[in-house]
């Protein structure tokens, strides 16, 4: 993938995003605006290869530098090698979030104190990244009838989520925790193809420096300073896309580290008629105050006093 022909002003204390695409139409609309509604100013987005109209509805984004590959996803480390070096060209010095298209960052408080705000607090404390644990987001009924208006938000089509438990092994590389469960766990077994469930933690909020990177999709990265949160990235994967998408990835051979994760999910939908993820345990998100009484996001006295403070001097976000 080349850089040249993008034009990406330098415009100091914008936050950024940085995204790799590919067939993703579905999902980009809400996932744009809620980050837009954050505090994102400027989206770095990776398309390889769309077929869909992902291309056409990026180019129409005032707020998109798009850049296109066609190069393999797989041979690129599951496209980290692409986005280090955006990250590298322009978001050094910028708070980052990198992203899937099916992520959405909820941080506590977020209702009351926007990106921007966070990201001031980090500096305050001495912080260049967030830890967030993806929280798999599904419907009532099977993934079949998860139909999206890619119009409206996802979280309309998919609000609920598993309360728990999730599990926490702390060491290996940075962060140097690993957090596993939610409904994959709980229902499709991984064990044919790999030691154990998908790995949740991320840390998706970087200020990001050159020469750091990316080791294992936005799961591990060089060693910052972590500050002691965890926030949550909703996970719209499962819309009534699913299967035809797993069976894309299985037959296109398109992964490369999360492969093991489509071949399981494949043999689960070979085995099983419907995939349902709704159970008696399951939850309706609300807020992020909820999120914390749950013991699933993690805020810290400091983060709270912040709150309160931009909240009594009327810093609200928009």
């Amino acid at each position: 993938m080349t850089l040249d022909g993008v034009s990406v002003p330098e415009r100091p204390g914008e936050i950024r995003a940085c995204l790799v695409v590919r067939d993703e139409v579905l999902r980009l609309p809400s996932t744009l605006d809620c980050h837009r509604h954050l505090g994102v100013d400027r989206f770095l987005i990776i398309d390889n290869g769309s077929g869909d109209g992902t291309v056409d509805f990026l180019t129409a984004q005032p707020d998109v530098h798009l850049f296109q590959t066609t190069e393999s996803f797989a041979a690129a480390n599951d496209g980290l090698h692409w986005g280090n070096a955006v990250r590298d060209a322009y978001c050094d010095g910028h708070w980052t979030l990198s992203l899937d298209a099916d992520e959405q960052l909820v941080f506590p408080g977020i209702e009351t104190v926007d990106l921007k705000s966070l990201c001031r607090f980090l500096d305050g404390q001495g912080a260049d990244c967030v830890l967030a644990m993806l929280l798999d987001m599904y419907n009532a009924g099977d993934v079949t009838e998860a139909v999206h208006d890619p119009a409206r938000p996802l979280i309309e089509t998919c609000r609920w989520f598993d309360p728990g438990p999730y599990r926490l092994l702390r060491g290996g590389p940075f962060p140097g925790a690993r957090i596993y469960g939610g409904p994959r766990d709980r229902l499709i077994d991984f064990k044919p193809f790999q030691n154990g469930s998908p790995l949740l933690t991320k840390v998706p909020l970087v200020r990001w420096r050159r020469g750091m990177r990316y080791l294992l999709s936005t799961h591990q990265m060089t060693a910052a300073r972590l500050f002691p949160m965890l926030g949550v990235l909703l996970h719209f994967k499962f819309l009534s896309d699913f299967r035809q998408r797993v069976e894309t990835a299985v037959e296109g051979a398109w992964h490369g580290g999360a492969e093991r994760d489509f071949l399981a999910y494949h043999a689960h939908l070979q085995a099983n008629v419907a995939l349902r993820l709704h159970f008696d345990g399951s939850v309706r998100f609300e807020n992020s105050r909820q999120l914390v009484d749950l013991g699933v996001m993690l805020t810290h006295p400091a983060l709270e006093a912040f709150i309160a403070s931009e909240t009594a001097s009327g810093h609200l976000s928009g």
